[in-house]
């Protein structure tokens, strides 16, 4: 007990004397008198230092010092101040003081104002305070060890509150008209410390921009303020932001537009190899109305609502190798988008993507039609770099996409999928699917970048896609009409870098087939009547009415693309008890489409309520009788499609013999056979007669040869000549 009495009373004396020691050093010691000296040492080093307030001690309720009206500027230019000081104070706790401990219960810094000036020549004033240029520095020592920060102690550091405020910046560029204005700043520290322990941060601020070459003559007004709690380890490893909520408010010429961002981060091994992860939300904003107030050129859009509306929730995970972005939502306008993005190599810039929409207009987003627009697309040549080879051979990305609905162009479509894989030159469209109109897309395609020129290779099916309304939604139904569901098996190849290029060189193959296609105003049937008719010197039924379409059952064929040349090599379709056919070409280049179709009639009439024939010559028998010709540009099948005058002209011929034969055949076959009978009758006696005269021939040349001497003779050399009969055996050979 009396060992504890003696303790007391040694620490009230040691207190004290320190509190004696503090009342003499605040009034025995005027800290003043360095004033000259600080100047002094600040002039040396260029700086011009005025300190026109006083430097003051203060004891209660803490240790402190504060300094007041502080002046700085070059000495080449001491009347231009850089920096000014209005006060500053620093307060210390006594009693941690004196446990080796530093806690500050303030630090306050007021009225602090920086004006910097950049001349027409892009000299900065502060340059002018920044010490010349010497020799090369020794390297910094090392940080110290573990071992060595743990064989020392501490450093322990914690403040309970900074505060700057009316804090001010003045930046202006002579050169190019830019100036920055930022007043007031205002920051509030409450419980800083360094032992890992959270403490607050607000901060706000007030700013005033002229820009003329981006911002015109109207200023803009930035405004905005950040608060949050922080967290910092010791060692300065672990950085820690949680509840962190900035606001940021731009105003210009009236329009205006408010920036929101809620976060969360925290950095660990941030001195040696930084590892973060972050949560933000970017609360719904308007993409249109920020890019109006920083006077950007916002685009123009065929929906003046699209871009009105944009918000943003993400976590954020990397190092200095590699940074992903999971989860991601993003919302634009109406659409909302979720998914994954990773750069998984930074050095290498490996992308990696995955994202699922549920709807968008990707209209919306386009440009408004117009005749500049025509004008602009017309002006193309084709011959325009369209792949670029350099960019895909570098890329690394794996993408993936799903959206429940999209409209492109009009054309309404549902359940997109796409996997995409880019590598080494080579981009793999692995899967692209899509319903739209009833029907189904399936497609896989290959672009080879290796070589000196691009490779496209593409196989697609297509399943009970409907036209009717597709042509609908292209507006090709004015003057053409096809309804019905279509298939069709489509395998291509291209090579190139431009459009024409990829268009010359584009070589396809596609099969297709539908059932209940309906092609309308062309009536086929009322065609095939038509011309039976005209053949026939019939006359038409003037009461029958005929519809205005044509209705296919089971039409398949094959189409080719070659040389920009569209060729359609078979059509095979049922309309009522007639077989249609067609083949022709359609030609890119000169727009120009030239079609022929083909008919068979498979019974005496062509339907029910259709024409009736009455002769055996249209059953079974190939006919070409119509012929569609014309241009692309405008299309018109009722004028196109006519007679084909060649098939025509060669069926009334053909038609006709086949009548006279129907009508005499009979005697025209009698008389073949009595002229036949007649001529095989002349055959016979002329050639009864030529074998007379031969045998008559023969004998007289046998009574003339053998009229001589029929021994044998001889020539002058001595040999033998031949006999008579031998002659004329000879003779007879020959």
């Amino acid at each position: 007990m009396k060992l504890l009495r003696r303790l007391f009373k040694v620490l009230v004396a040691l207190v004290l004397l320190i509190v004696i020691a503090a009342v003499a050093l605040v009034f025995v010691f005027d800290p003043n008198m360095f004033k000259p000296r600080l100047e002094s040492l600040a002039q040396e080093q260029g700086v011009a230092l005025e300190i026109n307030g006083n430097l003051g001690w203060q004891l209660w309720p803490a240790l402190g010092v504060e300094v007041n009206d502080i002046r700085v500027a070059a000495v080449s230019a001491p009347d231009d101040a850089i920096a000014e000081l209005n006060q500053a104070s620093l307060r210390l706790a006594i009693r941690p003081l004196l446990q080796g401990e530093v806690s500050v219960h303030h630090i306050l810094i007021d009225g602090a104002a920086l004006d910097l000036i950049v001349d027409e020549q892009g000299q900065g004033n502060w340059e002018a305070l920044l010490p010349e240029e010497s020799t090369p520095e020794q390297p910094a020592p090392e940080p110290a060890t573990a071992s060595e920060a743990e064989s020392g102690k501490a450093l322990q550091l914690a403040v309970e509150q900074i505060t700057l405020s009316n804090a001010s910046l003045h930046y202006r560029d002579l050169g190019t008209g830019q100036d920055l204005t930022l007043s007031p700043l205002n920051v509030g520290i409450t419980g800083f410390n360094l032992q890992g322990q959270p403490f607050n941060l607000a901060l706000g601020w007030e700013a005033s921009i002229e820009d003329p070459a981006t911002l015109g003559n109207e200023p803009l007004a930035v405004a905005g303020e950040l608060d949050g709690r922080i967290t910092l380890a010791q060692d300065f490893s672990h950085l820690e932001l949680s509840n962190g909520r900035l606001r940021v408010e731009l105003a210009r010429a009236g329009a205006s537009d408010d920036i929101r961002l809620t976060i969360n981060a925290r950095v660990d091994e941030l001195l040696t190899s930084p590892r973060y992860q972050s949560d933000l939300t970017l609360e719904p904003f308007s993409p249109k109305a920020l890019m109006a107030v920083l006077s950007l050129p916002a685009p123009e859009l065929a929906d003046p609502e699209a871009l009105s509306r944009v918000a943003v929730s993400a976590r954020v995970e990397g190092t200095t190798e590699q940074v992903s972005v999971d989860p991601l939502r993003l919302e634009l306008d109406e659409t909302t988008i979720e998914g994954r993005a990773a750069i998984t190599d930074l050095s290498q810039m490996a992308l990696n993507v995955a994202l699922t929409g549920d709807r968008i207009n990707i209209d919306h987003y386009l440009p408004p039609p117009s005749e500049e627009a025509v004008e602009e697309e017309t002006g193309s040549t084709g011959d325009e770099p369209l792949i670029p080879l350099e960019l895909i051979r570098s890329l690394d990305v794996a993408f993936g996409l799903d959206f429940g609905a999209l409209t492109v162009k009009d054309l309404e479509m549902q359940d997109l999928s796409v996997r995409l894989l880019a590598r080494d030159g080579v981009v793999n469209l692995e899967r692209a699917t899509l319903n739209a109109y009833q029907g189904r897309l399936d497609a896989n395609a290959r672009l080879d970048g290796t070589g000196e020129t691009a490779v496209v290779d593409l196989v697609a099916d297509l399943s009970g896609l409907e036209l009717g309304p597709l042509l609908t939604a292209l507006e090709f139904d004015e003057k053409l009409q096809l309804t019905g569901a279509l298939n069709a098996d489509v395998a291509a190849d291209t090579r190139g870098l431009t459009l024409n290029e990829l268009t010359s060189a584009l070589d396809a193959q596609a099969a297709f087939s539908g059932a209940q296609v309906r092609l309308a105003p062309l009536n086929v049937e009322q065609k095939f009547c038509e011309i039976v008719n005209r053949v026939t010197q019939a006359q038409a039924d003037p009461q029958k009415a005929w519809a205005d379409y044509t209705e296919m059952k089971a039409l398949s064929g094959k189409v080719t693309i070659q040389d920009q040349v569209i060729r359609l090599e078979s059509l095979q379709a049922g309309v009522e008890r007639l077989t249609l056919g067609a083949q022709g070409k359609l030609d890119m280049k000169q727009a120009l489409y030239d079609f022929t179709l083909p008919m068979r009639l498979g019974s005496e009439g062509t339907s029910e309520g259709g024409c009736q024939v009455t002769s055996n010559y249209w059953l079974d028998r190939s006919l070409s009788l119509l012929r569609c010709r014309g241009s692309l540009d405008d299309l018109n099948p009722l004028g196109d499609c006519g007679l084909d005058s060649d098939g025509v002209q060669s069926l009334i011929k053909d038609f006709a013999a086949y009548k006279l034969k129907e009508q005499h055949g009979e005697r025209i076959e009698a008389e073949k056979a009595r002229a036949q009978q007649k001529v095989d009758e002349e055959k016979a006696r002329a050639r009864e007669k030529l074998d007379e005269e031969k045998r008559e021939l023969e004998d007289r040349v046998r009574e003339r040869l053998l009229g001589g001497d029929d021994e044998e003779a001889t020539d002058e050399s001595g040999e033998s000549e031949p006999s008579a009969e031998e002659r004329l055996k000879d003779l007879f050979r020959r």
